[in-house]
């Protein structure tokens, strides 16, 4: 199903993270980072996951090659999309080195990868030069360059069914009850008290690049909902799937608060300190129902 697993590792949640004499000050995200996203899915899933980082593009490269051969998903990132031809707004125009794919292939003679990204439906080329220069980034807290990880999966595989119940009960109590008051429903609130104090613009165009799929800083906010939709959608399939009614209507609920997310991020290019104010605070009442709900789904 569409967009289930990243949405059980975290894509369309919410941080809100402040950083002194850092531009920008204040960063929002709308989605995890990928670290704990696969640490949360090794835990709902059960897979076991094998890391490669910081070495040389040649050594690493080699043994995703291997991975390949053998049979196990690769992940590599996070990778600068500047180097991705197959999103042409972005390619040689913006660095972006934030991204993860799927590698699914390779082919020595036209020297090609061949990768599975989410912003995608098809199969996407990858010359190997480009690729080579998407891996060579440094991210603080997130990856090292040339980082790639394999999965052994689980086996029996847990059903589709097995997954969803136990992502969506664990993704409930990590934004209600959060260790660390930066993350979930309770970092919304605060961030709400807070947006008055915010002083630089870098941190307005942070909130609603992130906000955004691709990120980006975009010109219309159909796609700034902060991954709302595909919650929305994942919800709504499930429901339909498994014919559970609740799943149903937190899939509307979602649909509302990505809505309030895009009117906050067209705010947000504004500095509209009330418009924001107040829709993040609807967001954080609509989602908690949410997720109480899912608890206990």
């Amino acid at each position: 199903m569409e967009y289930l697993i990243p949405v059980l590792g975290g894509m369309g949640e919410f941080s809100y993270l402040k950083f002194k004499n850092f531009v920008p000050s204040h960063m929002v995200y709308w989605g995890a980072n990928t670290k704990h996203l696969l640490q949360d899915l090794e835990s709902i899933i059960g897979f076991e996951q094998m890391v490669l980082e910081n070495r040389s593009f040649t050594n690493t490269f080699r043994k995703m090659k291997a991975w390949i051969d053998e049979e196990h998903p690769v992940v590599v990132g996070a990778l600068d999309m500047y180097y991705l031809p197959y999103y042409p707004e972005i390619y040689h125009t913006q660095h972006i080195p934030i991204h993860y794919i799927l590698l699914v292939g390779y082919d020595d003679e036209s020297q090609t990868v061949f990768v599975q990204d989410c912003g995608c439906k098809e199969v996407q080329p990858i010359p190997y030069q480009e690729f080579e220069d998407s891996l060579n980034v440094n991210v603080s807290g997130m990856s090292k360059k040339n980082t790639a990880r394999a999965f052994v999966l689980p086996q029996p595989l847990p059903s589709e069914l097995e997954i969803a119940r136990k992502g969506l009960q664990f993704r409930s109590q990590k934004m209600l009850h959060p260790p660390v008051a930066m993350f979930g429903i309770p970092a919304m609130r605060k961030f709400a008290k807070e947006i008055s104090t915010w002083q630089d613009k870098a941190s307005f165009e942070h909130l609603v690049t992130y906000a955004t799929t691709p990120p980006e800083l975009p010109t219309t906010f159909e796609k700034s909902d902060g991954m709302r939709t595909w919650k929305a959608q994942v919800m709504r399939n499930l429901g339909k799937k498994y014919k559970n009614e609740n799943w149903i209507k937190v899939s509307g609920m979602f649909v509302e608060s990505g809505s309030l997310i895009s009117e906050l991020c067209e705010a947000a290019l504004k500095q509209d300190i009330k418009k924001i104010t107040e829709n993040i605070l609807q967001v954080a009442d609509i989602e908690e129902e949410a997720y109480k709900l899912l608890a206990t789904c």
